[in-house]
């Protein structure tokens, strides 16, 4: 029945200064452990995204998610999103650059419902997710909270639903404060109001206590992501065990395999003992900061005629992410930002989250326009990644007409709506897909960065349009997505483009790199005539 969808299983975690914290309905809280620990350790039980959400950063003022946000991109290689204290453009810029995938804004936006519209436009509504917390006032009837849950509003949560979606969020974070921490199911009335009246993504959070939660919350049909906490946190349930009986209830998830899945404390830290725990925490992340300060250091030291590949960094981009994966495979990598750098890589990576028109216009004040075109035409290889991808093209429509690159010849145009009423495929697309081709062992698929992928790997994508090149030859792979097929990887002579986030998509993600890195060690540079 659901076997076309894949609902994502999403682990929350609520950050209180430096500890994961878990309350009963946004009170009592406690620590259960350290971000980055938690986050690894879903990430080897299968969790499809993580959501890190500062829960005192409204109240203080404060926004120390953000050192949080760094360090996980060291070693997570799967989407998050982070939330807590966002007030402006620039702070969810200061996000995203870090390496967050999208960014939840509730209190600044209920104070200021324009900041979704004007942070879409500048970042792309893929980028943007509105997080509404619900508190039932009577049948039928929520209101939106504030402030973790602390404040009330006085609005009615359907109709800022509705609003939210006109506004341009391109996706919604539904927790339930009545049932947040209680174990005791998920708000379905809720859920049900809150999807039939929006097309836009939507997260449901707050409540789950045991397996068949999830799966009653999911037959719901308009659910894109089911988001826990406590179970996972207390070591009752793995993420696995929820797939799997998710699968048992023919509810598709993404296929993940890990030995790595055991009930077991993580390091026996005593966290119990909220002094003991949080004293033992802040040394080590004193220790952090210094190895992140070494680190931060080693960009600025590194010359771009040392590094096997330069990230073209033009204010817009993932790049932590970016960088730590590519670092991993074993690769020299520096972030460069100036036309001589530019001129001076060997090879290039044109990252990008957000919207078109911002990203092109970044790209012109900084002079990097026909730098990258010298290097294109001298055969140096390039690779562009999601906004990095579709700015290669000639024009995008993504609000309003915007020339792009012209490296490759064609119009990025968005996602088509679903059709005769089908609501379960959503705009934008956000999750996990594979792709398609003609032949997975033909020469086109087996010389490019493709090559060894296997059908069922799948890739994290998270975009509202796509690319369609003049030249169908240049399409190496596609993707199919509710009623269409859209081009997801691309390549033209000694240039490489993919619609997805492999630093995103965990081991297979880590293979595509590989292979970018291997093919343009190995073959000898075509120039452009």
């Amino acid at each position: 029945m659901f076997a076309d969808k894949k609902v994502r299983i999403i682990s929350r975690l609520d950050v209180k200064g430096p500890n994961v914290i878990k309350g009963f309905q946004f009170e009592c809280l406690r620590v259960v452990g350290r971000p980055n620990q938690l986050a690894e350790r879903y990430c080897l039980q299968g969790a499809d995204e993580l959501i890190y959400i500062d829960t005192v950063a409204s109240l203080y003022g404060r926004q120390n998610l953000l050192d949080i946000v760094n360090r996980a991109s060291n070693n997570i290689f799967i989407p998050f999103t982070v939330g807590g204290g966002v007030r402006t453009l620039d702070d969810i810029r200061a996000f995203l650059n870090a390496g967050a995938d999208k960014v939840a804004i509730n209190t600044a936006a209920i104070k200021n419902p324009e900041l979704i519209s004007e942070a879409a436009e500048a970042f792309g509504s893929q980028c943007i997710v509105s997080s509404i917390q619900a508190k039932k006032i009577k049948d039928n009837r929520w209101e939106a909270y504030i402030d973790n849950g602390r404040e009330s509003t006085g609005i009615d949560v359907v109709e800022w639903a509705k609003k939210v979606q006109k506004l341009g969020a391109g996706e919604i974070l539904l927790t339930s404060v009545d049932k947040d921490g209680t174990e005791s199911g998920y708000d379905l009335e809720l859920i049900r109001a809150v999807s039939d009246v929006v097309s836009v993504p939507i997260i449901a959070c707050g409540g789950a206590g045991k397996i068949e939660d999830f799966v009653s919350c999911a037959k719901i049909g308009n659910i894109d992501g089911l988001a826990t906490a406590s179970l996972i946190h207390y070591n009752k349930l793995t993420i696995g065990q929820i797939k799997e009986e998710l699968s048992k209830n023919d509810i598709n998830t993404r296929k993940f395999i890990s030995e790595n899945t055991l009930l077991k404390p993580i390091n026996n830290q005593d966290i119990d003992n909220y002094n003991n725990f949080t004293l033992n925490h802040i040394k080590q992340i004193e220790e952090e900061k210094q190895n992140q300060e070494t680190e931060d250091g080693y960009n600025a030291v590194i010359d771009i005629s040392e590094a096997d590949i330069g990230i073209i960094d033009y204010g817009l981009n993932n790049l932590k992410s970016l960088r730590k994966a590519l670092e991993k495979i074993g690769k020299k990598v520096k972030i460069i930002s100036t036309p001589e750098e530019i001129m001076n890589a060997k090879y290039l990576i044109l990252p990008g989250v957000g919207a078109f028109g911002d990203g092109m216009r970044r790209i012109r004040e900084m002079n990097l326009e026909e730098p990258i075109r010298k290097k294109i035409k001298e055969g140096t290889p390039l690779l562009g990644i999601c906004l990095g991808m579709q700015l290669l093209f000639s024009e995008s429509e993504e609000f309003g007409i915007h020339k792009g690159l012209d490296l490759i010849e064609g119009r990025v145009i968005k996602l088509k709506p679903s059709e005769n009423g089908n609501t379960r495929y959503k705009i934008p697309h956000i999750g996990w897909n594979k792709l398609r081709a003609p032949s997975f062992n033909n020469p086109v698929w087996s010389s490019s960065l493709l090559n060894n992928t296997e059908e069922q790997d799948e890739f994290y994508f998270v975009h509202s349009y796509h690319p369609v090149p003049s030249n169908q030859d240049y399409v190496i792979a596609t993707t199919e997505y509710g009623n269409q097929e859209f081009c997801s990887v691309v390549k033209k002579d000694n240039i490489t483009g993919v619609q997805f986030h492999p630093e995103k998509s965990g081991e297979c993600g880590l293979k595509i790199l590989e292979n970018f890195c291997f093919n343009v060690e190995s073959k000898i540079k075509v120039k452009v005539k």
